[in-house]
């Protein structure tokens, strides 16, 4: 597996993770204990022999949506994603939206995900380790690494207080976040386009892009 490969599965794996609990009693425990304790079993679920059979991709996929739905915050995420543009949409446009952005990043993720961990097949919780939490006003910050052999990869989960519950909004992976990163390719494809056409490209990409990458530009020929 490539090293870019490798990181953007990890990446992906974070996100699975952090929709395994992400909504948890602010008054239980730490927020570094309660993420790991989701990380875990996410992982289990995800490695779970019982699970590897063809036929129970399915069964295993469903456990892993009920997780997601329940416990992630899909609205939140979405909204940060859309950043100004969440305002242009009418509230059914915004249901459909996050509806839409939930499936399409369950569909990318889980595959890519799959992938890493049949080629990193001693890759566990163990892997992961936090290096703190940092609490501002409704705002937390909990940084970990993923330790490999030949790297440690930073990643960090920003979180928000909502009702006395922490949810997940973000994380970043090297520094670059997924709300970022997508917002970036919303707000190129708004730009250009409607509302219709990013449920469109939501509805037909496989990958984690929406927006194709432009090839570089070859150089020209010597006269």
């Amino acid at each position: 597996m490539s090293a870019l490969l490798k990181k953007v599965s990890l990446f992906l794996l974070a996100v699975l993770s952090v929709m395994a609990v992400f909504a948890y009693e602010s008054s239980a425990g730490t927020i570094s204990d309660d993420l790991k304790s989701s990380v875990d079993k996410v992982l289990s679920i995800m490695q779970d022999p019982a699970y590897a059979a063809p036929d129970k991709k399915v069964e295993r996929d469903g456990l892993i949506h009920k997780v997601i739905s329940e416990k992630f915050s899909w609205e939140e995420m979405s909204r940060r994603a859309l950043g100004t543009h969440w305002r242009d949409f009418t509230p059914a446009q915004q249901k459909e939206f996050v509806s839409i952005f939930n499936d399409f990043l369950e569909r990318t993720y889980i595959s890519k995900v799959d992938l890493f961990l049949k080629e990193e097949k001693t890759f566990s919780a163990k892997n992961i380790t936090y290096a703190g939490e940092k609490i501002d006003g409704q705002y937390a910050l909990v940084d970990s690494k993923v330790v490999l052999k030949e790297e440690e990869i930073p990643l960090s989960y920003k979180l928000i207080n909502k009702s006395d519950k922490w949810v997940v909004y973000d994380l970043s992976l090297e520094g670059v976040g997924i709300v970022a990163n997508y917002r970036t390719q919303f707000n190129e494809l708004l730009a250009n386009g409607s509302y219709e056409k990013l449920i469109e490209k939501l509805k037909s990409k496989q990958g984690g892009d929406i927006i194709e990458k432009k090839p570089a530009a070859t150089a020209q020929s010597k006269q």
